[in-house]
């Protein structure tokens, strides 16, 4: 790809200085792609490059993290990072937190009814005295009652607040997400649909693979009537996640987007509304996936849209980590 300024140039300039000293895991071929993530503190397996942003459809390998931050500054304008996650994998965490950094910050870890907390962290924030803590943060946002404490998401925290960028909340309140789950598009008025661009149409092909995404997560075992609602309550999540993004850019010129993988596709995820409300405005999409046991082809971990077309810009391997089978929990 063709090397042109950036918005990103200098901020990524500073989180390759940073992270210089972060391992980028050993430089091997895809047939060593497992053997690279076997060790449990392997932190970053590989890198690669999907060819969305340019069209192009090399698979090409980024060397280590602080070559990713230059990758990213040298594909043109950015406005908005997204930097996806498996909520659960440690490793996901503190490759992140290597990797955020200032002006803004928006995280789906943060609901809209605990903006008022946020917004006096931030104020704590901006203030020359000591600079905020951890221990700030989680009691100004009562982080203990937002259920994100069974995750081990302490690194990228440290890092988050470290930075001292503006956070933004950019999840929805719970109890709003878990009414559209049941009700669907009816609770939001046709202004609210409007303005977060929920009026507008996915596509069959999308609302089709949306659809059977939201069924496979709960095991087959939704009732099919259920499944339209709460694909709509995953579109209006999408659809906050990039209106905070969108405040936040407005605010401060770029922003990072810290949220799930699922939440940062480009075909159907938060960058799809971002682009439907700034067709303009360039996205960059990084999403975080455990190796496979078996699975050393790293093509074949690309998320796709309907048509086959990488759906995120750049993949970061890490190791996987050791869960239960979710479907055990719909036997009961």
């Amino acid at each position: 790809m063709q090397n042109r300024k950036s918005h990103f140039a200098i901020c990524f300039a500073i989180i390759a200085g940073a992270i210089a000293g972060l391992p980028g895991g050993p430089r091997a071929n895809s047939a060593s792609l497992l053997d690279a993530c076997r060790t449990p503190d392997a932190g970053v397996c590989a890198i690669y490059v999907t060819g969305r942003l340019g069209g192009d459809p090399s698979f090409d390998r980024v060397e280590n993290l602080p070559a990713l931050a230059q990758r990213i500054a040298g594909t043109g304008p950015a406005d908005v990072l997204i930097l996806g996650e498996a909520h659960d994998n440690p490793h996901h965490h503190k490759v992140r937190a290597a990797l955020v950094a200032p002006p803004a910050i928006v995280m789906e870890h943060l609901r809209a009814d605990q903006q008022a907390g946020l917004a006096a962290f931030n104020a704590l924030q901006s203030g020359a005295a000591p600079a905020a803590t951890v221990a700030d943060f989680k009691s100004k946002v009562d982080w203990a009652n937002g259920g994100w404490d069974k995750y081990p998401i302490e690194p990228l925290l440290e890092a988050v607040v470290a930075s001292r960028a503006t956070l933004y909340a950019g999840d929805p309140q719970r109890d709003l997400i878990r009414t559209i789950a049941k009700q669907g598009p009816a609770v939001l008025s046709e202004a609210d649909r409007s303005r977060l661009a929920l009026d507008k149409p996915l596509g069959t092909a999308l609302d089709t693979a949306s659809a059977a995404e939201i069924e496979a997560s709960h095991c087959g075992m939704l009732p099919k009537t259920a499944i339209p609602s709460m694909a709509f309550a995953q579109r209006f999540r999408d659809a906050n996640l990039a209106d905070a993004t969108l405040q936040a850019v407005a605010n401060h010129g770029r922003a990072i987007l810290l949220t799930g993988n699922n939440h940062a596709r480009t075909d159907r995820g938060a960058p799809w509304y971002l682009r439907a409300r700034a067709p303009d405005g360039k996205v960059v999409s990084v999403v975080l996936v455990e190796v496979e046991s078996g699975q050393n082809d790293p093509e074949t971990y690309v998320p796709r849209d309907p048509e086959g077309k990488p759906a995120a810009d750049y993949l970061i391997f890490t190791p996987a980590i050791q869960r239960e089978d979710p479907c055990k929990a719909f036997e009961k």
